[in-house]
């Protein structure tokens, strides 16, 4: 009696355990059903795609732009704002030989780009500056030039490269009230300075790039009646040169280049894009 008791005791659970094992796995296939690996390709992104506070594509578009706001649009997340095809940019290939333009500077061998026409707030604004661009496929020789802004009945303000300063093509460099990077936010690159305080007007002014008497460039801006203090209003990289005397081709900038201020100085004006 006691024998038998025992053999059917260990044929019960035997049973149980079996019944348990095929339970667990029944369980784990539709758990598994349910909780698919997210692979790859199974996500176009590579992450989560953006919400509705971080736009895919431009979308902000100021209908005041031109001579009476400034637009706002940035470029695709896919531009890189620090390559321009330059030396020492991805895929140069090695050093390129130094081909010059000839002599002396003509006009439109150089152009103005980008304007933070006001830094701050208030007066005596000593981090205002110009970005000017070389357009030509050579290198050029700068010295001597002078960039200028008037200030009415008086003398204007002038800043004048004084060394052997030459510009690959393409390249930039930047005219700014103060050389001192405590005052001009830590521009990288080429600075050349006003050495003055509120060169550039809130209300209107003009910015002329001189070779001696030669007119190299020459930009008057409006006033703006949404221009941000620390930011930037920059002409695009992918706009045409001849709709550069168009104000609604310009933008407001999105990259930052030191804490609190806007703008790509000394970089491709890549944040934004061309409407």
């Amino acid at each position: 009696m006691t024998l038998g008791f025992a053999r059917s005791w260990r044929s019960f659970v035997i049973v149980l355990t079996g019944a348990s094992v095929l339970f667990a796995c029944a369980v784990g296939e539709a758990d598994a059903t349910t909780k698919k690996k997210k692979g790859p390709i199974d996500d176009p992104f590579g992450e989560d795609i953006p919400t509705a506070e971080e736009p895919m594509e431009p979308e902000h578009v100021n209908e005041n732009s031109g001579a009476f706001g400034a637009s706002e649009r940035p470029a695709s997340p896919s531009s890189s704002p620090r390559d321009d095809g330059g030396p020492g940019d991805a895929g140069d290939g090695g050093a390129r030989p130094k081909v010059y333009c000839g002599q002396p500077l003509a006009s439109g061998d150089l152009a103005i780009i980008e304007l933070m026409i006001s830094s701050r707030a208030g007066s005596n604004d000593s981090g205002e500056w110009v970005e000017i661009k070389n357009t030509r496929d050579c290198w050029l020789k700068l010295q001597g030039v002078a960039v200028e802004s008037p200030r009415g009945t008086a003398a204007p303000n002038v800043a004048t490269i004084t060394d052997d300063f030459e510009l690959e093509p393409h390249g930039t460099f930047v005219v700014a009230d103060s050389a001192d990077p405590l005052k001009n936010h830590g521009i990288q690159g080429k600075v050349v300075a006003w050495e003055s305080t509120d060169v550039l007007k809130n209300d209107g002014d003009t910015v002329t790039v001189k070779s001696g008497s030669t007119v190299i460039d020459s930009v008057t801006y409006p006033a703006f009646n949404n221009l941000t203090p620390g930011r930037t209003l920059a002409f695009p990289s992918d706009c045409k040169w001849t709709d550069r005397a168009t104000w609604a081709r310009w933008s407001l900038t999105f990259t930052e280049f030191a804490p609190g201020f806007k703008g790509t100085p000394n970089a491709v004006n890549a944040d934004v894009v061309c409407f």
